[in-house]
């Protein structure tokens, strides 16, 4: 396009406009008159680009033009990424091939995207924000454009003060939370992206009070001088509500009362809005639904049970899966899983796991009902068949195991607490057959431990009828156990072997664990202790067997040594093992860039022969730093270790320990 034609276009695309303002001027709004002012400096702006960008017809070899830059200039105070974030004229990808993706030019495009940096501002605190120019330089030859919006903000709109109304039905600690949620703040901005989340906020702390039929509406009023507003968060509660009637839809495998079984919320229960969102999760979480939908809806009576809308579409039942893995201690792993997730009806679920690693290798199989008796209590039945590979024994088990559990799980978001206390009851019953390592049973120093045993002394093989009743208590209040950033965990176990049981083991083993998270700017503290005995009449080598006895080291456990070379030693240096352990564990997580974070971590433990024996001035020591990468499944780690105190005549492998650090890589924090 010549020079003449291209002033010719750009006179006639502004005279239509102009006519168009003229006759319109005193009909439209200050607005409206923004935008027809906008849409002739933009015609103008647009009238030497290939017509193609306009949208009329060219001729079939005409170039699209490749967006090279996008500026937007005279914004201050905001991030311009934020606003080209979401344009639809981009620039394109960048210099290097198959990086990036090539974005063309678009007049119509550009021209909504000048309606939307106005609205984007106008949003964010400048209400007579406006687009004053608009430069559209092309470079036909090498096929690109060069944008840029030239931007008059204007001032922004100021808050001088927030005031709540309505909120004085909560208790005290209730309204603070009010005040928190809140993101509205004297002296700042109007955003209208924070009188939103206000509203929704407070709204929700409302409804998790039972207040289903609330609203909140966010009110504005003349503020001290021009350009500034007071803003009023007023509420209206309404009369307290409790869930109705449960209406299950589009559920044909699994019947309506083990559907409500598995919900957190009952007919008649005072309303929460957190009960709605977990059933949901609850729902989801069992796998039998590929669309799980709870809808809870107040009807126009005000006060009238809230009814509850379930609808469902199952998924399909059968799930296989196969996972590869690595760690510095099993080495190479794969473990295949097959689940059916509707085992004969009723929500139950049905897995089988083989699995293979230098450690550990065998084959489990496992039938769980979710709710028995619709009582909230599980039931897990399973069997196995394992075999593990330890440095201080080889251990095959044959057998099985009942457990029943009990859940109750506790989310107050209004105050952002939540926690999970269960409590099982295990049913033993197994067939251990063990053989000590050829270390030890080389060692002179371990021929006593062997003959109370009952173990050959030539070939250290040893088997027995384990029948035990476990019970395990615990308490969590942390998010994501697999990679903790706050609350705590508590745990504890007792194990009961022979007495009132017939079977070849008489012992019972106590263990109790506390972990700690605490996350401030995005460092996490974090801190464990676990402690534990065996205690048993008579002789303990005779009543407790060799597998059941304690070990520390490893890349979970005192990271300076490798695993089981922590406990007390024959005359010779071999580690076999005690009655009683401590250990504990400090760390701090620190983010660094994109998704690396790097740690340093302080172990202290030791192992001791007797029951009940625990000598905390007698503890071995490791220190180090760490490098996590975060991944969906968990962050993959990397720690080396480094011993403060040495473990005096320790074999490692049956040689002198050959030195003083320990690198170990796995998935998953430490603790």
């Amino acid at each position: 396009m010549d020079a003449p034609s291209s002033f010719l276009r750009g006179f006639l695309w502004f005279t239509l406009f102009h006519r168009a303002i003229a006759g319109n001027m005193e009909r439209v709004t200050a607005r409206a008159r923004g935008r027809c002012l906008l849409g002739a400096c933009l015609a103008w702006a647009l009238a030497g680009v290939p017509a193609t960008a306009q949208g009329t017809r060219e001729p079939a070899d005409t170039r699209r033009l490749k967006v090279r830059s996008l500026q937007i200039q005279g914004v201050s105070g905001l991030d311009v990424g934020q606003i080209t974030g979401v344009l639809a004229t981009r620039e394109s990808g960048g210099l290097l091939p198959f990086i990036g993706k090539d974005r063309y030019f678009s007049a119509r495009l550009l021209q909504s995207d000048l309606y939307r940096i106005v609205a984007f501002l106008s949003d964010q605190g400048w209400p007579k924000a406006r687009v004053t120019a608009v430069d559209v330089d092309r470079d036909a030859d090498k096929g690109h454009v060069d944008v840029t919006v030239h931007v008059d903000q204007g001032p922004p709109v100021i808050i001088d003060k927030v005031e709540t109304y309505g909120f004085d039905v909560l208790d005290a600690a209730d309204q603070e939370a009010i005040e928190r949620r809140i993101s509205l703040e004297a002296g700042r901005r109007r955003v209208q992206g924070d009188v939103r989340n206000t509203r929704n906020a407070t709204l929700a702390v409302l409804q998790e009070r039972g207040y289903a039929y609330a609203s909140v509406n966010v009110l504005e009023g003349d503020g001290t001088m021009p350009g500034h507003v007071a803003l009023y968060v007023i509420a209206e509660p309404g009369p307290k509500a409790v869930f109705g009637r449960i209406t299950v839809r589009g559920n044909d495998r699994v019947s309506d009362g083990r559907v409500k079984s598995l919900l957190s919320m009952k007919e008649g229960q005072e309303f929460r809005i957190s009960r709605v969102v977990d059933s949901q999760r609850r729902l989801y979480n069992r796998e039998i639904f590929q669309f799980v939908s709870v809808n809870a809806e107040p009807g126009t009576t005000p006060g009238a049970p809230v009814p509850v809308d379930i609808v469902l579409t199952p998924a399909k039942p059968r799930r296989l899966s196969f996972m590869p893995g690595y760690g510095s201690e099993e080495k190479a792993r794969i473990t295949t899983t097959l689940r059916h997730l509707n085992f004969f009806g009723g929500a139950r679920t049905a897995q089988a796991t083989l699995r293979w690693s230098s450690l550990d290798r065998g084959f489990r199989a496992n039938i769980e009902e979710p709710s028995l008796f619709r009582r909230g209590i599980s039931m897990s039945v399973g069997g196995s068949y394992w075999y593990a590979n330890e440095p201080a024994y080889e251990l095959t088990t044959k057998g099985g195991r009942l457990t029943f559990a009990k859940q109750r799980e506790r989310s107050d978001p209004v105050r952002r607490k939540q926690s999970l206390t269960a409590l099982s009851v295990t049913f033993v019953n197994e067939y251990e057959d063990y053989t000590v390592a050829e270390a030890a049973l080389t060692d002179p120093g371990f021929y006593d431990d062997l003959i109370a045993l009952g173990l050959n002394p030539n070939t250290g093989q040893g088997q027995g009828q384990l029948l035990a009743l476990a019970v395990d208590l615990q308490r969590n209040t942390t998010p994501n156990l697999i990679d903790a950033r706050s609350g705590y965990l508590l745990q504890a176990h007792v194990e009961q072997a022979g007495r009132w049981m017939p079977g070849d083991f008489n012992y019972v083993e106590y263990t109790a664990e506390a972990r700690k998270y605490h996350s401030f700017g995005g460092i996490v503290l974090a801190g464990r202790a676990r402690a534990g005995t065996i205690d048993a009449p008579g002789l303990l080598a005779a009543n407790v067997p060799f597998f059941k006895r304690y070990f520390l080291g490893g890349s979970s456990s005192l990271r300076g040594w490798g695993r089981f070379e922590i406990s007390p030693l024959t005359v010779a240096g071999n580690p076999i093992g005690g009655h009683s352990m401590f250990e504990s564990s400090g760390e701090i997580r620190v983010p660094t860039f994109g998704q690396f974070a790097i740690v340093g971590f302080v172990d202290a433990g030791n192992v001791w022969y007797d029951s009940f024996d625990f000598n905390l001035d007698d503890l071995r020591v490791a220190v180090g730093p760490g490098l996590r990468y975060v991944t969906p499944i968990g962050p993959v780690r990397v720690d080396f270790g480094y011993q403060i105190t040495r473990v005096d005549g320790l074999l490692v492998s049956g040689e002198p320990e050959p030195r003083r650090w320990r690198i170990h890589f796995s998935i998953g924090q430490a603790f």
